[in-house]
């Protein structure tokens, strides 16, 4: 009652004061006690529902007294990573100074211990996917939202100022887990904000920020600035320093092929931005310091990529107007290694998935870009405008290594300098670039040039000097049964691109010195100097054409070996198949012409070990020219060489030729060729050695539709052959007699071979052709001489010299054949004769009719037509008939004989006659024949020697020969 009384009693401003203590101890209560639970309860159910997670606050503090807020523990669950999203504590103060600024101003807003988790699954799927899908799916279900209103769209942001925001002891961890073992990023957060405000125009000190990102290994992200609201803008500094790449690198291994052992980054620059009129971005003064940075392919000791140090400065970027420009980009010392296995060029590929499938995927994407992008610089449409003025490589290194091969085989570029200057991608512009080098450790490489890249043009030049060809012979033994034993190589090249679909011009020169090919280790090709002057080349109109080649001390060998195979059937048969699925005949082929080929001292070898021994040639001091090669059709090239056969027989080949269609007209000559080196050859097809002899050749050949014919005139001088050689291929005649029946009284052995034959006939072959006339005429020299020297005899064949039959004494023909003889054997020193007597059956006759006439008429017997016009001779015969063999005359005729008794005698009488030859010329003995055939061989030996003055040791009598098969003598050549 009293309190009651009291209150009534007391002044209003008592009663003003009790009552505001009172509602302020309500507001204290509900602050500290009831809000706090509300608060909680409240934020983490909103927050569960709108992320679909799980949301955790451990404790909500309010201070209604400071009109501040604390909010411990808050979290977002993740069963991958066990926290989402979550942070130790947040603290807010704010002031009730807004009801005097119009603003809602904030003393403080200090967040602490904010950590934000992720992790890539495989799959390219992220831990945060569902509570994106969960937002999403709640903003498309409310539909019950008004439309904004366009006026308070245009009032902008609300007066919102913060003295002081900051963020401690925060952390962003990632986890990569998209293939192989997870692995986890962790980067520090923290950033101050001073004096935020959304209304603040560029009053000094408002809106200033600092941001800082420290690395897991060492370095940090510095960004610096102030921004405004109503319109947007900002500017400041961002500051990277001695970011360790190596934690970094290591999210991306499952999107790389390659890890970085090293790598640290600085980057510095100034930026500004504005959101009106237009949105753009200014960056300025950028500079970017790349240091010790290393790509290295796994299972690899060797990084693919070193760089100790890229410097870019000056960088800047101005969205607004698509436009990127970089002063100057230094690269120093810098290191590649690409390796070529199986798969390809592993630089082609150190970007790509380790997974196949998408490898492929992102390798024909990043195809298709290139293409894109290649297309718009080509018509300088790129989106951007790209300028570096300068970029400045000193020092690199290039190593190249061929796994294909085995082993693996390395070509390096060292000491490369290069510079390149305005290179503009956008807009028309010529940049320029200038380097050099060297190749193994030897070679001197220098190249520049110039152009521009839309429209394309490009001019270049390169310089290649003392380049060793021996480090490549890997490469080339790995396709052919070839190797490099020594040899260097020169270059001038120029050489332009033009045109969208680009055509490449070429013009320049080269020189090869010191240049050894060999063959299973035997030198095939060496050239002391060769040089190429003159070569032009073009993709436009496909074509080659060089001034002249020159070769100077070339040596080479052509080798059969015992297969049979030259070279060129041991290389095509050491090649490795091609792997590109044949050859692409598509498209016009090239048109090549060298207007001279020029060769100096020259030789070319020959080595037949088909034979035994082998059969070795050689072309020395080889000298002259070809003019005019060309592919094309109907282009006729001239060729006129001249060399010593083994060093000192004249040589010579001169003529015309066209490669297509195939057409040759030549003229060849060899004189005075010591014969001896072709005993391999006579060995095996003639069986004998050759002793002596000099051997000359002109040849005419001519091939035109294919066609071949040939003329060769064969001069053998003192050509003979000496001791045998077993051989189951030489020919089974007397060819020595065939020398001797050939060889002139000089010595001389002239043979004319013609030779014709269609080139595409598979059995036809030019020297197997010359082998076989050659061969022919010996044998036919050997086994019918006297048919060979019938034009010595004035037409007549000696083999058989005629005697009157029975007589033994030479007759006016007997002695004309031998007059014959004897010219023949003056013409041929070399050829002896044996004379063989022969009878046959006519000097049986002869004998047989000699003795009957003895008989008859004694020494005045005149022969049988004499004797049948005497009517005593006719009856003697007819008497000597009937009484020798018993029977009468008139037997031996069939007819009817005569009425006339002349006749009919005459009739009887040769009959009779007839008979008694054929029988008593058979009953002749052996004797009287043997005595006629030897009275035949001296009496002819005789007139030789004593009338023709032949030798007489060059004139044999053989055994007489009875019953032969001519009367008087048969001859026989001997050597």
């Amino acid at each position: 009652m009293k309190a009651i009384q009291a209150w009534k009693s007391a002044s209003w401003k008592i009663k003003a004061a009790i009552i505001l203590a009172t509602l302020y101890l309500i507001y204290a209560l509900l602050g500290f006690f009831l809000a706090p639970g509300l608060v909680r309860d409240n934020a983490s159910q909103a927050l569960s529902d709108l992320t679909g997670r799980q949301v955790t606050i451990d404790e909500v503090k309010i201070n209604p007294l400071v009109l501040s807020a604390t909010v411990n523990g808050f979290s977002v669950a993740d069963e991958q990573t066990g926290v989402l999203a979550g942070f130790d504590q947040l603290y807010v103060n704010f002031q009730l100074s807004s009801l005097f600024r119009w603003s809602w101003h904030f003393d403080e807003i200090l967040l602490d211990g904010l950590t934000l988790r992720a992790r890539r699954n495989p799959g390219n799927q992220f831990s945060f996917d569902d509570v994106i899908a969960h937002i999403e799916e709640q903003i498309a279900a409310d539909t019950d939202d008004p439309e904004p209103d366009e006026k308070q769209e245009d009032e902008g942001l609300p007066a919102i100022s913060v003295a002081s925001m900051g963020l401690t002891n925060g952390d962003l961890q990632f986890t990569e887990a998209s293939g192989g073992e997870p692995h986890e990023l962790t980067l520090p957060l923290a950033f101050t904000v001073a004096n935020f405000s959304t209304k603040a125009k560029g009053e000094t000190g408002q809106n200033d920020y600092a941001i800082r990102l420290e690395g897991p290994d060492g370095g940090a992200l510095d960004w610096k600035g102030q921004f405004e609201f109503t319109p947007f803008t900002a500017q400041g500094t961002l500051s990277v320093e001695k970011v360790d790449l190596v934690a970094l690198a290591k999210l991306a291994r499952n999107e790389v092929r390659f890890t970085v052992p090293s790598g640290e980054l600085d980057v510095n620059m100034a930026y500004h931005f504005e959101s009106e009129p237009e949105p753009r971005v200014v960056l300025s003064d950028g500079e970017v310091m790349l240091r010790a940075l290393q790509l290295l392919k796994p299972g690899e000791d060797t990084p693919s990529l070193d760089v100790p140090q890229l410097h870019l400065v000056k960088l800047g970027l101005d969205s607004l107007a698509q436009e990127v420009t970089i002063p100057e980009v230094t690269i120093s010392e810098p290191k590649v290694a690409a390796v070529l296995d199986a798969q390809g060029v592993d630089l082609a590929t150190l970007f790509l998935p380790p997974d196949e499938d998408k490898a492929e995927e992102r390798a024909e994407a990043v195809k298709q870009q290139a293409q894109e992008a290649a297309e718009r610089i080509q018509e300088a449409e790129t989106l951007w405008k790209v300028k570096l003025d300068t970029l400045k490589v000193n020092g690199s290194q290039v190593a190249f290594t061929d796994r294909t091969l085995s082993p693996a085989q390395t070509v390096n570029l060292s000491d490369g300098q290069f510079t390149l200057t305005n290179l503009v991608f956008g807009e028309e512009a010529t940049f320029a670039w200038e380097g050099s080098g060297t190749v193994q450790q030897a070679g001197k490489l220098t190249h520049s040039g110039e152009g521009q890249l839309a429209p394309l043009s490009i001019s270049a030049q390169a310089s290649l000097n003392s380049l060793p060809v021996v480090p490549f012979s890997p490469w080339l033994e790995n396709q052919v049964p070839l190797s490099l034993a020594s040899g260097q190589l020169g270059a001038d090249v120029t050489a332009t691109v033009k045109g969208e679909e680009p055509v490449v011009d070429v013009q320049g020169s080269a020189t090869l010195s010191g240049f050894d090919l060999l063959e299973n280790g035997q030198s095939l090709l060496k050239i002391n100097n060769a040089s190429v002057s003159g070569l032009s080349a073009s993709t436009g109109n496909q074509s080659l054409r060089i001034k002249e080649v020159a070769l100077t001390g070339m040596d080479m060998l052509h080798r059969m070996d015992e297969q049979g195979r030259d070279a060129g059937a041991r290389i095509a048969a050491g090649m490795k198949p091609s792997s590109g699925g044949g050859s692409d005949d598509s498209g016009e082929p090239w048109q090549v012409s060298v207007d001279r080929v020029r060769i100096i001292g020259s030789q070319v070898r020959h080595e037949d070990q088909t034979l035994s021994p082998n059969f070795r040639m050689g072309l020395y001091e080889m000298s002259g020219n070809l003019f005019n090669l060309d592919t094309r059709p109907g282009r006729k090239a001239t060729i006129d060489l001249t060399a010593q056969v083994d060093r000192y027989a004249p040589f010579s080949i001169k003529g015309t030729l066209t490669p297509d269609p195939l057409f040759t007209d030549m003229k060849i000559s060899l004189h005075n060729y010591e014969m001896t080196g072709l005993t391999p050859y006579t060995g095996k097809f003639l069986g004998y050695k050759v002793e002596k002899g000099q051997l000359g050749v002109d040849t005419g050949v001519s091939i035109e539709n294919n066609h071949l014919e040939s003329r060769s005139d064969i001069l053998a001088d003192q050509f003979y052959l000496g001791e045998g050689v077993p051989s189951e291929e030489a020919v089974k005649a007397p060819v020595k007699l065939g020398l001797a029946v050939l060889r002139t009284r000089s010595g001389e052995i002239t043979l004319p071979v013609k030779m014709s034959g269609q080139l595409d006939d598979p059995n036809f072959s030019v020297s197997g052709m010359i082998l076989k006339v050659i061969v022919n005429v010996l044998v036919k020299a050997a086994t019918a001489p006297f048919s060979m020297l019938a034009g010595l005899a004035g037409g007549e064949n000696l083999e058989t010299i005629p005697f009157v039959p029975g007589s033994a004494e030479p007759d006016a023909q007997t002695h004309s054949s031998l007059e014959a003889l004897a010219k023949v054997l003056n013409e041929r020193p070399d050829l002896k004769v044996a004379l063989v007597g022969t009878t046959d059956a006519a000097d049986r006759r002869a004998i047989a009719g000699q003795q009957i006439g003895q008989d008859v008429e004694g020494d005045d017997w005149s022969g049988i037509d004499l004797a049948l016009q005497d009517k005593s001779q006719r009856r003697k015969l007819i008497r000597r008939y009937e009484s020798r063999y018993d029977r009468e005359a008139e037997t031996l005729v069939s007819e009817p004989l005569p009425e006339d008794r002349e006749q009919r005698d005459t009739l009887l009488a040769r009959a009779a006659w007839e008979a008694m030859l054929e029988q008593e010329a058979a009953a002749i003995a052996k004797d009287p024949l043997v005595e006629l055939s030897r009275l035949r061989s001296e009496n002819a030996k005789a007139v030789l020697v004593q009338q023709f003055g032949v030798t007489q040791s060059r004139l044999y009598l053989n055994q007489s020969k009875v019953d032969g098969e001519v009367s008087g003598l048969t001859l026989k050549l001997e050597h």
